[in-house]
């Protein structure tokens, strides 16, 4: 589907039974056509046989980070096309047989337009969005969805991180925001300080739990997300530990025997 004039999206795939929407791949046409993220390698020749329909190549394949739903149909995809195979420099030893190893700042072109590279590490040390300034669009990955939150999975995950790439964000051009799950994001800016102010509010609750002697790891993930659905709830934990582990590297808690406390 043509979403705005040489921006295509062609996603396809189911989601996990957590509600996660299959992973968006976009392709940005031009004389050097560029894919933005692969999706699951069993949905490769699917994404193919689309780009054969549409009547165009891939020159370059960027990928915002390593994970699976989104680098998996690299490899096909690349060898079938030529592409050149893309990623941040600190995520290039995680990511296998990569052609380029990008850098902040770095600009890409497609021959009609430009994308900038725009790192953002949080979800994962090299993750980058990508900048597409003339039409206003920022294609983030995981770093922010259409609809829910990122997951930050410690030790590579990193939550001061992702906190501060979101406030780095604000300080760029753009308008809509085309995730690499969900449905698109009209109004950009407001979206990310959303994701900012609801990370300070579980901040904020990690360390309210503490200073009322809930301690351990369990009863805050009790006591923070008491209406969750069961199956969620290692996600959950997950992202406590990930506050937590910012908060100690901050230096105002310690943890001693796997239980946490105010400095």
């Amino acid at each position: 589907m043509e979403i705005a004039p040489g921006v295509y999206t062609i996603s396809i795939g189911q989601g996990a039974f957590t509600g996660v929407f299959p992973p968006n791949v976009y392709l940005v046409a031009g004389e050097h056509p560029v894919l933005l993220d692969s999706g699951y390698e069993a949905d490769a020749p699917t994404r193919l046989g689309k780009l054969r329909e549409l009547g165009l190549g891939v020159g370059r394949i960027l990928l915002s980070h390593p994970h699976v739903d989104h680098i998996g149909g690299a490899g096909p995809i690349g060898q079938a096309t030529g592409a050149r195979i893309c990623i941040h420099r600190d995520d290039a030893a995680e990511a296998g047989d990569i052609a380029e190893a990008l850098e902040h700042g770095q600009v890409i072109s497609t021959g009609n337009t430009d994308l900038e590279v725009v790192h953002t590490p949080g979800h994962t040390p090299g993750h980058m969005c990508l900048l597409l300034r003339p039409q206003g669009f920022l294609f983030s990955g995981d770093h922010v969805l259409g609809l829910g939150t990122t997951v930050i999975t410690p030790p590579r995950g990193d939550m001061g991180r992702y906190m501060a790439s979101l406030e780095n964000l604000l300080t760029y051009p753009f308008q809509s925001i085309l995730p690499g799950h969900g449905p698109m994001v009209q109004d950009g800016h407001s979206k990310v300080a959303e994701l900012l102010q609801h990370r300070r509010e579980r901040e904020a609750q990690v360390l309210s739990c503490l200073e009322r002697g809930h301690n351990l790891i369990a009863d805050m993930v009790k006591d923070i997300y008491d209406e969750l659905d069961p199956r969620l709830m290692g996600l959950a934990e997950l992202q406590v530990k990930a506050h937590l582990a910012k908060l100690q590297t901050e230096g105002r808690i310690s943890v001693q025997e796997g239980a946490y406390h105010l400095e």
